[in-house]
């Protein structure tokens, strides 16, 4: 616990030193995702699960009654799921115990279930199912979730005004919602459903099939049809403006970009998003077409301090070029392709922060990208060992180490591009 703490903090430092010297925002991606784990490293230990792969998730419908100004959840979890053995008969999902589930229902009837220990929730078909067999069953479930890891399920205020937003990244899919809360068992599709008082929106994954009014509430329906790994699902509830902005594609698609924003700062998210349409075709040219291009590109603002890339929609602090390109570019490297261990997580952060590098050497000055590369040779000598293969995977503050999953791995891809040339890289 002592070596956690004193090496996070130097983490913390490193990246105050590093922020001040290339005069970027304290408020960056990799620097925030260390003094988070200072707050919440003990929760995230506790919530490390054995991923049950006895059975295949195929779809969810998730039902929420959300209202930002109480911090509470309501749910309904309806997923499909597939037999991977013959005899299967348990099922096991990660749910913190402190979210009472109410009832299990199975094909019309309650099924025994038992919920134990921290965040295991183990269901008991009434019988054995072959392999290969597609089936179903509903999780009833409500309560206060806790707050573990980054966020996991967070209120807070902008303005006076409350929100309520997620931010499951590693582990805290399970602290408000049932899963399998692991990196290899992406759901193929899921719907999204969050009934909210009616001067509120919802953000979230997929397209927004409907929104419905219903006396004072209003019903937000979100479809995603592509596959996705649980850290990214995510719903954030508050008063956003939203506007739209359109990207052309070099498959002819006319992606909607689209942005839910706090009313106090609409016009700064406009420039910011604006800027951002070239980073998006930039990217598109350099791999292949922006993977979710039948659905949609978006950001919806909310209280922490960098961003999160949830598939689809990233949810951002502000709109500051560093942090928009970063997280477009997890959409490839991440979401569209996912680490199958946390180990692994430089090909997610040093692809994000390799591309946002390549965006200043494309759109800014030959000064910013030269600084930008000194910065980072700096902070990564500034210690003179550790790999970018994550050596402890129960350490949150190790996984999202910013000298090494995010600095390191960056410069591990310049290197690799710099060896191949651009042609072969690219």
């Amino acid at each position: 616990m002592k070596n956690l703490l004193g090496f996070v903090i130097f983490i913390i430092l490193a990246c105050n030193l590093s922020a001040q010297s290339n005069g970027e925002s304290i408020q960056d991606h990799y620097c925030n995702k260390a003094r988070n784990e200072q707050k919440y490293h003990d929760a995230m230990l506790n919530a490390l699960t054995i991923e049950d792969l006895s059975f295949d998730l195929k779809y969810y419908r998730l039902e929420w009654k959300i209202n930002p100004a109480v911090y509470a959840i309501d749910g309904k979890a309806c997923c499909y799921f597939q037999a991977k053995k013959n005899g299967l008969d348990i099922l096991n999902f990660n749910l913190s115990t402190q979210l009472k589930v109410s009832e299990i229902v199975y094909h019309g009837s309650t099924i025994s279930f038992t919920q134990t220990g921290t965040y295991d929730l183990t269901v008991q078909l009434p019988s054995a199912l072959p392999i290969e067999t597609l089936d179903s069953l509903t999780i009833i479930y409500a309560g206060v979730p806790p707050s573990g890891g980054f966020g996991s399920f967070i209120q807070s205020t902008h303005n006076n005004m409350p929100i309520i937003w997620t931010l499951s990244e590693p582990f805290g899919a399970q602290d408000w919602w049932p899963c399998k809360n692991g990196l290899t068992d992406k759901v193929d599709s899921l719907d999204v459903i969050v009934t909210t008082p009616d001067k509120y929106r919802v953000a979230s994954n997929g397209l927004l099939v409907s929104e419905t009014q219903i006396d004072s509430f209003k019903i937000f329906h979100w479809k995603h049809q592509y596959a996705i790994a649980p850290y990214l699902i995510a719903i954030a509830v508050t008063n956003y403006e939203q506007y739209v902005d359109i990207v052309p594609l070099s498959n002819g698609t006319q992606l909607p970009m689209l942005n839910y924003v706090y009313p106090e700062d609409l016009q700064a998210a406009k420039q910011g998003t604006q800027n951002l349409i070239k980073v998006l075709q930039f990217y598109d040219s350099l791999f292949v077409t922006y993977p979710f291009y039948k659905e949609k590109y978006g950001h919806a603002q909310f209280g922490w301090g960098g961003g999160m890339e949830h598939q689809t929609m990233s949810f951002v602090i502000n709109y500051n070029w560093g942090l928009l390109a970063h997280e477009l570019a997890h959409q490839w490297f991440g979401d569209m392709v996912t680490c199958g261990s946390w180990e692994d997580i430089w090909l997610n952060e040093g692809f994000a922060t390799f591309l946002e590098g390549l965006t200043r050497q494309r759109f800014l000055q030959e000064s910013t990208w030269w600084d930008w590369r000194i910065n980072k040779i700096n902070y990564i000598t500034s210690v003179p060992n550790g790999s970018v293969k994550v050596d402890d995977t129960t350490s949150v503050g190790r996984i999202f180490n910013g000298r090494l999953s995010y600095d390191k791995g960056s410069y591990l891809l310049h290197m690799l591009r710099w060896k191949l040339g651009d042609d072969a890289f690219f």
